[in-house]
């Protein structure tokens, strides 16, 4: 794993990559939305359920299953650490004990967020891709007001689970401490 790690090169061309999949899968906003009543809205017609769904299933299914998956991919990637730290029989270990249970520990605690945080990921985007497919769904049918009133507490309550998702993150990258290298 130490072949990927710390490669500014690589971390450009993964950065360009991530852009152009974004442009490709999205880039047709930019030709198909329309402006209407000060709103950027997808043109109606077989376009406009197209995105919707499109964008249901990158919310709803496609960002939780990211997190997933790139959570298992570093909990591998730390128990296969720990198991090449195992020091064989006949020779003296270099580091004491404690200093092994702190890194298992730390360990533990960085398995323990990637659990919470994937959770909280499937909590956030779940519900907002089924909102999405739902209010697409019902659009057209005839609601009374309760239930229209109803729809749009739902609807705030979801929208709200998103954005404190996402300001975690949001968060995160705004305020994080960057450490200077030392190239000298």
């Amino acid at each position: 794993y130490r072949q990927w790690s710390n490669r500014v090169d690589l971390a450009y061309k993964l950065l360009l990559a991530c852009a152009l999949l974004w442009v490709l899968i999205l880039g047709h906003r930019l030709v198909f939305y329309t402006n209407s009543n000060g709103y950027c809205a997808a043109q109606d017609g077989p376009y406009a359920l197209f995105d919707t769904y499109l964008e249901a299933v990158l919310s709803g299914v496609f960002s939780p299953l990211l997190v997933i998956v790139l959570a298992c991919l570093l909990i591998r990637s730390v128990q296969n650490v720990m198991q090449r730290r195992v020091v064989p029989t006949g020779v003296i270990p270099t580091e004491p004990k404690a200093n092994q249970s702190h890194s298992q520990q730390a360990n533990s605690q960085l398995l323990l967020m990637l659990l919470l945080q994937s959770l909280i990921a499937i909590i956030a985007y779940v519900p907002y891709g089924a909102a999405v497919i739902y209010f697409n769904i019902t659009a057209q049918w005839s609601k009374s007001s309760v239930r229209q009133a109803w729809e749009l507490v739902i609807s705030n309550i979801i929208r709200l689970l998103l954005i404190n998702a996402l300001r975690q993150v949001f968060m995160y990258q705004c305020f994080r401490i960057v450490p200077f290298a030392n190239n000298s």
